[in-house]
């Protein structure tokens, strides 16, 4: 038979690896055009559609970019090819500890990271070791930043062959005050989920609350919303 030594320190990696595995090939396979519903019907929002269908089909990894709660997460899933491997780590110290383990999981599919400004120097590291393997593993890479990587970069925060790798081809997604005019409409997709999800009962907004919505500035943009 096959020995599998688990020594201590990396017994949890190889646990959450495995445990990780197991849930995603259970996930249910969520329809791209179902996602992009809730970023909105803007001609901004129709032109970053156009934009990520013109860059779904490539391999290289991918950078979107936006203020936090921008929905990044939204975009890289319409890009992402359904029925293969989705995986995005909560813990990127997973990047320094088991950095092909997480390539391994990914293998012909899409490796999805949500703020790579705030990786650790060790995790960079690890981040540009997958991103040496990632045409061997045929996996995607799409990384999110609502910091400002070029800044870090100059600081020397943000390692600068990791940068130039991941940010070839570069998506910005819009904040939600550039598209006011689907403020209503999101604002009534979300409440309409809360009531279908009996987290609160049968209501709707009145006309003076869809205004006071749509004028705020949403600084933490479509996850602001809905949490409010």
């Amino acid at each position: 038979g096959k020995h599998v030594f688990l020594e201590k320190p990396i017994a949890l990696q190889k646990l959450l690896a495995t445990v990780g595995r197991a849930l995603r090939s259970g996930e249910q396979r969520i329809k791209p055009a179902l996602v992009l519903a809730t970023l909105g019907r803007a001609p901004m929002v129709a032109e970053l559609k156009h934009r990520l269908d013109r860059v779904a089909s490539l391999r290289s990894p991918l950078l979107l970019t936006s203020e936090p709660g921008s929905g990044a997460e939204s975009c890289a899933k319409y890009v992402h090819h359904a029925n293969s491997p989705w995986v995005a780590p909560e813990n990127p110290a997973l990047l320094a500890e088991a950095p092909l383990d997480l390539l391994d999981q990914a293998r012909e599919g899409t490796l999805f990271l949500h703020e790579i400004g705030d990786l650790s120097r060790m995790e960079q590291k690890g981040l540009l070791l997958i991103v040496g393997k990632l045409e061997k593993y045929n996996t995607r890479l799409i990384c999110a930043s609502a910091r400002p990587l070029p800044d870090l970069v100059a600081q020397g925060a943000f390692d600068v062959r990791l940068y130039s790798t991941i940010a070839n081809v570069t998506v910005h997604i819009p904040s939600l005050r550039e598209h006011r005019e689907d403020i209503p409409d999101l604002a009534n997709l979300f409440l309409l989920r809360s009531i279908e999800a009996k987290e609160i009962s049968q209501r709707q907004f009145s006309v003076g609350a869809l205004n006071a919505l749509r004028n705020y500035d949403w600084p933490g943009n479509l996850s602001q919303l809905e949490s409010v």
